[in-house]
């Protein structure tokens, strides 16, 4: 092992004086070299030698340490020479003068810090006290002079002068330097045999305040000493020491520096082999401080640190043993500060610390108290450490305050640090008013992340302790660390540094215990008042979520649990839907993940929303999801649960609305996503099944609605309102099949009616019969056969009985009712086809009358003014389109043998006053008798009948021998005299009559 530094530098002097002697007596020099310098100092060249009786001397000497650098001393001089070879017992005759000594790095040396040379004790060349007392009596020259020093261009120092009165040393050296000016060192020492004592002072051009060093070795045995030394220190005087062990290597270039006063008394009992650690017995240091200030470079703030100690009352450590230390007790109390150092003149506040040791006999404890300014932390943002844990990770502006107390409870008799057993416990209090702010942005986000798409991915970050945070820490093994967290209480707020939105929660209730694992659990109450995510739309306001969250994490899982989780918003919006009022509640969610996998399961959740609304429907109610689980692994998702509600409220754009039930299931797996469910709404029960292909975007749904039977007790209005048909008799049944986007596979529906009786406005229709079954295949639905259908009566105010078709609906979306007939007051409707365009183009049919009965017409009207008999014919070309029903050019005509008419009061009084022709007519049209009746019909869009009719016949009141031709030109509103007819009639009534037929 390689000597301590210092004594090369102090031993080097040495050489010289026996560089002549090992000329002359290698066999006396050369042991006492080896033994002395054991090896650390190698003779490179040696110049210029002159040698007398009185004198010799050397022009150079090169030396080399095992450092790699180099000592060079020019113009070296040795006064009676010949005393170390003849008269070594009075060796302080020799003087030694050297006129420069260069020290010279040959490379970069790794810092003392990072490779320490340690002296092996146990070597056979051991230094000792009695050694080194004995070596300085026998080969210190009675003078040795230096006149020049030089270490680096910055630093000189000389003359250095030592001179020796046999046991007493005096040395003094001044030294000056353009950073750290004019400084003297000054050495006092008298080294006998049983005891040693010196004093060391320093002075400075920058302290009038002399720093100075009293140590005093008193021999107790032959193997042992007591030490004591008193250290009383300015610092701005020794800190140019600092200096010149950089230039020497031992700390780097941006090493420490110091400033202020420190006192520091040690007392111990030392081995004769000082160097021996283990030896040490019973030290006392006792540390004081008036303003110290160290300043060191930290690799974790990538910057220089400066702290500022003060002592309160003095710190006082007793140790039992060195190595391995053992701490039998610990006091003092002070001030410590800490900042960061970016130059000569700025400097960031880092943190201010009291501290207090008692050491109080059943309970040792060490106070520290303060705060941490987290701006000048902002360095540690920025170290690998960081960066290694969080790499898509980006910290900036970084403020705030943490205030905190601890205090840590010792055990110390007998302990040792190496074991970690002088520490029982720490507690570390987080106080309120601590504050943290701090800017992060999330680097590699896929464009479809949410956090970019809400702007949470660059935002910024607010924290406040609003109750204090209790820390509780003990050492469970050397190598173990027991941690627990308890109560307290954090606000914390999330903003999005390019949108709107935010998040504020609260975390109180804490409780946290770190071991082997981490495991906490605490409140949480989080609300954001608006969310936006841009790449979907969605925009979610004033949201609250109250939960207990259970955090458990290993070295290769975390498990979150969330316990009576309640979440609520205002408002969701969507391009699709919109939800208001939205609740949900978790009673329990548990989360699992782990490297390659991560899974959930909540056993039920209840979600109630005030109103869903889309472009197809309108819901309100609760949807309850029970059994959920979902599992993702190497990029494979899969999920499934249950669903089902006890209220659900389903409203059409229509305004058609429902209460339901409903129950169903749900999963997926790989790109599959399919489900089934069961709506119920009063009578009526709907089954689906459904599939999705996530992947294609394409899927089906399943459906079928069970045969059900509606009476006067359960139509179809109490379980859908508000429909403009309800069906009170009968049954109804339906299925089919659709697909989306619409595929080329067959989509189908089929509805069955058995014996129907519906109700439309104030119309109704009994005996419905048939099935219709339509399909899809990609384009548009249509019949793949005409359908047929059968109704027993239809009443709208004229009443149709005994009606039949052919229900057909084409590709081009033309509705047809094929083979149409019924009867009609006595008579017969007929049409080879009907047709309607369901895209609202123009098609024209026409509809035939047979034998319709005037004197049936007349009943039906319950007209009181009109009367008549006989039969009509009639043929009615209907035209249907954009511009509703129309009749253009219909015509209608008497079969014989003719009939009669009774028309009273045709005209008004006013209108017969003074026109004695129009008064005939008026009385002709109360008794007339037609043999023919003949004319035309039309039937404009405003739904106004127009008749212009010709009536040839005899009136017995005008002249029962000659024929009298009326031209009657008749208009009424169809729409209007129909509403007339149902208000007229009792609908229920009317209808119970027909059912009971």
């Amino acid at each position: 092992m390689r000597k301590p530094r210092i004594l090369v530098t102090v031993f080097a002097v040495c050489l010289i004086t026996l560089l002549i002697a090992s000329w002359w007596k290698k066999d006396i020099v050369v042991s006492q070299l080896v033994n002395l310098l054991a090896g650390e100092v190698v003779i490179q060249q040696l110049s210029g030698l002159e040698l007398n009786f009185s004198q010799a001397s050397i022009e150079q000497v090169r030396l080399q340490s095992g450092h790699d650098s180099n000592l060079v001393l020019n113009k070296v001089q040795i006064l009676n020479p010949f005393h170390i070879v003849f008269d070594r017992d009075n060796i302080q005759e020799v003087e030694l003068s050297i006129a420069e000594l260069t020290y010279q790095k040959v490379k970069e040396t790794t810092s003392f810090i990072n490779n320490p040379s340690i002296i092996d004790p146990n070597e056979g060349s051991a230094l000792t006290l009695d050694n080194i007392i004995q070596s300085i009596s026998r080969y210190m020259p009675g003078l040795v002079s230096v006149e020049k020093i030089t270490l680096d261009q910055k630093f000189t120092a000389g003359p250095l002068r030592i001179t020796r009165n046999n046991t007493e040393l005096f040395a003094e050296l001044p030294y000056n330097s353009t950073e750290t000016g004019q400084l003297n060192i000054t050495l006092k020492a008298d080294l006998t045999s049983n005891n040693i004592t010196a004093r060391a002072q320093v002075f400075s051009d920058f302290s009038e305040d002399a720093s100075q060093l009293k140590l005093n070795i008193s021999r107790v045995n032959l193997d042992q000493w007591e030490f004591h030394s008193t250290a009383n220190s300015n610092l701005n005087s020794i800190d140019p020491i600092l200096s010149f062990s950089e230039a020497l290597a031992v700390f780097p270039s941006d090493g420490m520096s110091a400033n202020g006063k420190i006192s520091i008394d040690t007392k111990s009992i030392i081995p004769n082999n000082f160097l021996s650690i283990a030896d040490y017995q019973d030290t006392l240091v006792k540390v004081e401080s008036n303003g110290l200030e160290l300043t060191f470079l930290s690799e974790s703030f990538n910057s220089k640190v400066k702290a500022h100690l003060s002592t309160q009352s003095p710190i006082e450590l007793k140790l039992k043993t060195l190595n391995p230390v053992k701490l039998e007790s610990a006091t003092g109390s002070g001030f410590i500060e800490l900042s960061t150092v970016k130059n000569a003149v700025a400097k960031s506040h880092l943190a201010s610390l009291k501290f207090n040791s008692a050491n109080l006999v059943a309970d040792p404890k060490l106070q520290v108290n303060g705060s941490i300014d987290l701006l000048a932390a902002k360095p540690l943002l920025e170290s690998q450490l960081v960066k290694e844990y969080f790499p898509s990770l980006i910290f900036t502006n970084l403020k705030g305050e943490l205030n905190f107390q601890s205090e840590a409870f010792l055990n110390l008799t007998g302990t040792s640090f190496t074991e970690q057993g002088w520490l029982d416990k720490i507690h570390l209090t987080l106080l309120p008013n601590s504050k943290l702010q701090i800017d992060t942005e999330v680097t590699g986000l896929k464009e479809e992340s949410p956090l970019l798409s809400t702007g949470l991915g660059h935002s910024q970050a607010q924290i406040e302790i609003m109750k204090e945070i209790l820390l509780i820490g003990e050492p469970l093994k050397p190598d173990s660390f027991k941690l627990k967290a308890t109560d307290g209480k954090i606000n914390a707020q999330l903003k999005a540094k390019n949108s709107s939105t935010s998040i504020h929660a609260k975390i109180e209730q804490i409780q946290c215990r770190m071991e082997d694992n981490v495991e906490c659990i605490f409140d949480l109450k989080a609300k954001s008042p608006e969310l936006i995510d841009k790449l979907t739309d969605i925009r979610l306001s004033e949201m609250n979520i109250d939960s207990r969250v259970h955090f458990l994490t290993s070295a290769n899982t975390q498990i979150i649990k969330l316990e009576q989780m309640k979440a609520s918003f205002d408002e969701l919006k969507t391009k699709d839907f919109h939800i208001s009022q939205g609740k949900t509640q978790f009673p329990n969610t548990n989360c699992k993940f782990s490297k390659n996998a991560t899974s959930c399961t909540s056993e039920k959740s209840s979600n109630q929303f005030n109103t869903f609304t889309s472009e197809y429907t309108t819901l309100s109610g609760n949807l309850d999801v029970s059994n959920f689980k979902l599992v993702s692994s190497l990029g494979n998702t899969e999920f499934s649960g249950n669903f089902g509600s006890s209220r659900l409220e389903i409203e059409s754009p229509e305004n058609y609305a429902l209460q339901a039930s409903l129950i169903g299931s749900f999963s997926l797996s790989g790109n599959k996503l399919q489900g089934q469910s069961q709506l119920k709404a009063g009578s009526l029960q709907f089954n689906s099944s459904w599939q999705h292909d996530l992947e294609l975007a394409a899927g089906a749904i399943q459906f079928s609605l069970p045969k059900v039977n509606f009476d006067s007790k359960t139509p179809l209005s109490k379980s859908v309102r508000s429909l403009p048909v309800d069906i009170v008799s009968g049954s109804l049944a339906a299925n089919g099949t659709i697909s989306w986007p619409p595929l080329q596979t067959k989509d189908t529906i089929a509805i069955t009616l058995n014996d129907v009786a519906a109700v439309y406005d104030g119309s109704f229709a009994t005996g419905i019969d048939g099935s219709i079954l339509v399909e899809n295949h990609g384009e548009h639905w249509f019949t793949p056969k005409p359908q047929p259908l059968t109704i027993q009566s239809i009443n709208a105010g004229l009443p149709l009985s005994k009606v039949s078709f052919s229900l057909t609906m084409d590709r081009d979306q033309d509705l047809v009712l094929e083979g149409f007939s019924a009867e009609f007051l006595d008579g017969k409707l007929s049409s080879d086809a009907l047709y309607w365009n369901l895209d609202n183009k123009e098609r024209s049919s026409i509809l035939y009358a047979k034998d319709v009965s005037l004197e049936q017409l007349a009943e039906v009207t319950e007209s009181e003014n009109f009367k008549a008999k006989g039969r009509l014919n009639l043929t009615i070309p209907v035209t249907t389109g954009p511009r509703g029903v129309t009749v253009n050019n219909g015509h209608l005509e008497a079969i014989e043998p003719g009939g009669e008419l009774r028309y009273y009061g045709a005209f008004s009084p006013q209108m017969l006053a003074g026109n004695p022709q129009l008064k005939l007519i008026s009385n002709a049209l109360e008794d007339y008798d037609f043999r023919t009746l003949e004319g035309n019909l039309q039937y404009p869009p405003s739904g106004d009948l127009q008749l212009n009719l010709k009536l040839v016949g005899r009136s017995e009141s005008m002249d029962a021998e000659r024929d009298l031709i009326i031209n009657l030109n008749l208009e009424n509103n169809i729409p209007a005299m129909l509403r007339s007819l149902q208000a007229s009639r009792d609908l229920t009534t009317a209808l119970e009559k027909q059912l009971d037929q």
